[in-house]
């Protein structure tokens, strides 16, 4: 009776890797239509409204607190409104593939912001790993390798510096994430945040961006929906159940795999050009973060607790999660995101 859960556990996880590595493709063709950031505010703010239905259709009831709530508005600003909105701008000028490589190398940015800030020890398996990732940032950034190559474009070079601060600044989020804790329910905490950082996202792109015609607010009737119910209230569910029956360092680690995806159905259903040099690039990136994470989580099971950085949720906290049978009522201390 135990393999079931397992396998249902699994399952859930698989569809959250294809959810948001498939998004990206959703997203792109957004951009088409709504600017970055106010696309960012849309299915911020549609996320959020998206699970507080459901969790007030299921009785619960949704509570923030005085405590810890400048935290959380802090982090959910740094991942969410920058993170996020930073990253959706950058793919404005970079392919899909690219850009979903670069922003997802913000494990080796909290390594690095851990060794500044907490003088917390690389091991040179670790050191080796980081600068791996950076090179395959490098061959992301080039146009060409050699003494042919073509010079790198302005554009190309603004989408990657965006790409990168908006890793950066998932970093820093989970970094501030880790040195706090908050006794206010996972599903409460993801709503306040996503409400919070979509209002500053929307006041950015009212300020900011070129208004939006409405007559075009039903070309984004379908990314929206897809974001908001699908990528953000399904993938956050089946997320949280595989939680329930997966070592978290397992599921951390397999969320590697979400550039794979975005890379691989860009190339398929996209036509974008998939070169040796951009393979070469992902397979850097994803080994080198794959270590990172690894090395994190082995000082871990040596002396303390440590959160892997796509989502801050550690060994501790799965003793205090449940997953009811409907998989809508996920109680934790930690969340997760994209």
């Amino acid at each position: 009776m135990a393999r079931k859960p397992a396998v249902s556990a699994a399952l859930c996880l698989i569809f959250v890797i294809l959810i948001w590595g498939m998004n990206w493709l959703v997203i792109k063709d957004a951009l088409q239509v709504a600017p970055p950031l106010f696309f960012t505010g849309l299915r911020l703010l549609g996320g959020a409204a998206a699970i507080a239905v459901a969790r007030l259709a299921l009785g619960y009831q949704l509570r923030i607190g005085d405590r810890g709530r400048l935290n959380l508005f802090a982090v959910g600003m740094l991942q969410m409104a920058c993170g996020l909105g930073l990253s959706l701008v950058g793919l404005q000028y970079l392919d899909i593939g690219r850009s979903a490589l670069i922003f997802y190398t913000m494990p080796l940015w909290l390594a690095i912001i851990e060794w500044v800030f907490d003088g917390r020890r690389q091991t040179g398996f670790e050191l080796a790993a980081i600068a791996s990732g950076l090179g395959g940032i490098v061959l992301l950034s080039a146009n060409g390798i050699g003494p042919t190559a073509a010079p790198m474009t302005f554009d190309n070079v603004e989408g990657v510096a965006l790409l990168l601060i908006a890793a950066i600044c998932w970093a820093l989020g989970s970094w501030l994430a880790n040195r706090s804790r908050s006794h206010v329910d996972v599903w409460s905490r993801t709503i306040f945040q996503l409400a919070t950082s979509g209002m500053a996202v929307m006041m950015a792109s009212a300020a900011i961006e070129p208004h939006f015609d409405v007559k075009y607010l039903s070309a984004l009737a379908v990314p929206i929906a897809f974001n908001c119910i699908v990528a953000t209230g399904l993938a956050f569910v089946a997320w949280y159940y595989a939680l329930a029956s997966i070592p978290a360092r397992i599921a951390s680690q397999s969320l590697v795999l979400i550039p794979v995806v975005a890379l691989t159905s860009a190339f398929i259903l996209k036509g974008e050009e998939l070169t040796l040099r951009t393979v070469l690039a992902c397979l850097l990136i994803i080994m080198s973060v794959t270590i990172v994470i690894w090395q994190r989580e082995q000082q871990s099971s040596r002396g303390r607790v440590v959160r892997a950085s796509f989502s801050p949720i550690d060994e501790a906290d799965k003793p205090r999660a449940s997953v009811s049978r409907s998989g809508l009522s996920v109680e934790g201390s930690t969340h997760a995101r994209r």
